[in-house]
């Protein structure tokens, strides 16, 4: 773990990197931000701690120029050299913590975030499958009862986690459904009720489109697909105030005919999971994102600084 010898390396190699005349930026994707913090090893989605989060917060907001996820594009095509790389913070699935806990951090810092919602928790507690298999292990509960083929064969939570996402829709609404008679009804704080998505936007975040199913979208037929790009986005619209013009893809998953659809839709930005800078010709549609490290700040920060140094290097 680098630590603060990680954050000592990371500062004159993001100075370097600004002299570059390159038109680069970034993404970072985050899920929950709480305590205590999770332990990616056992964990399908840990949380990330707050004064971690917090500390890489203001680092980015030090170091970098924090953006909407919607002006990304705009702003890497903008950058000019000597100038701070642009960054757009954005959140994945439909937390509670987001307005509780992640929202005051941001306001502090004076910067703003990116939601992608599915809106499927707007008006009643709603735990995804992932949520609930995490609960289901967690308590070592007995998991025999899922028919999800060679399941019983999967090594640890990640490797099972790998096989449902893979599964067809029916057939994962079958395993969601028997996982929450495994480990009981969904509790009353589970996801994010429409008053709390309020809150997020009075706050000055953007919110974005998850889709309301969270299906891994190469894998669906034209039809469902073209399904998946409006199904729930209206409802989560209305409670918003406006139109949802951007998404992230569930899983991080898209090709080019997900973009295609997702541009077929009304979408202007589309974010995925691949660990991709942004640059000047970027495919809107398929913007990649980077995941922040859970070690520390100083890998945080070099591993950022090194990645934007190499790219500027290599064009």
């Amino acid at each position: 773990m680098l630590g603060i010898f990680g954050l000592q390396l990371a500062l004159p190699l993001a100075s370097l990197a600004r002299r570059s005349d390159c038109h680069l930026g970034f993404a970072l994707v985050y899920h929950r931000v709480d305590d205590p913090h999770g332990d990616p090893r056992r964990e399908l989605v840990p949380a990330m701690g707050t004064s971690l989060f917090t500390a890489q917060v203001r680092h980015l907001c030090s170091r970098y120029r924090v953006v909407a996820a919607s002006e990304l594009l705009g702003a890497t095509r903008q950058r000019r050299p000597g100038e701070p790389f642009p960054v757009a913070i954005t959140f994945d699935d439909d937390l509670a913590t987001h307005a509780d806990v992640v929202a005051p951090i941001l306001a502090s810092a004076g910067a703003t975030a990116a939601f992608f919602l599915s809106g499927a928790s707007l008006h009643a507690p709603y735990r995804f499958w992932w949520e609930r298999l995490q609960v289901a292990v967690d308590r070592r509960l007995e998991l025999r009862s899922l028919s999800v083929g060679t399941a019983r064969r999967a090594s640890g939570i990640h490797e099972l986690g790998r096989q449902l996402e893979a599964l067809p829709p029916a057939a994962r609404k079958t395993i969601e459904v028997e996982l929450e008679r495994i480990v009981g009804p969904d509790p009353p704080e589970a996801g994010l009720r429409a008053e709390n998505v309020e809150r997020l936007v009075t706050a000055g975040a953007e919110i974005g489109f998850h889709t309301r199913r969270h299906d891994l979208l190469p894998s669906l037929d034209d039809d469902d697909l073209a399904r998946a790009m409006e199904e729930g986005r209206s409802e989560l619209a209305d409670t918003v105030g406006q139109p949802l013009t951007a998404i992230s893809y569930p899983h991080g998953r898209a090709d080019a005919r997900v973009a295609s659809a997702a541009r077929a839709a009304g979408f202007d930005v589309g974010f995925t999971g691949s660990p991709e800078l942004v640059t000047d010709q970027s495919d809107p549609l398929l913007l990649g994102r980077l995941s922040p490290s859970y070690k520390s700040l100083g890998e945080f920060a070099f591993e950022i600084a090194w990645t934007i140094l190499r790219a500027t290097v290599q064009r």
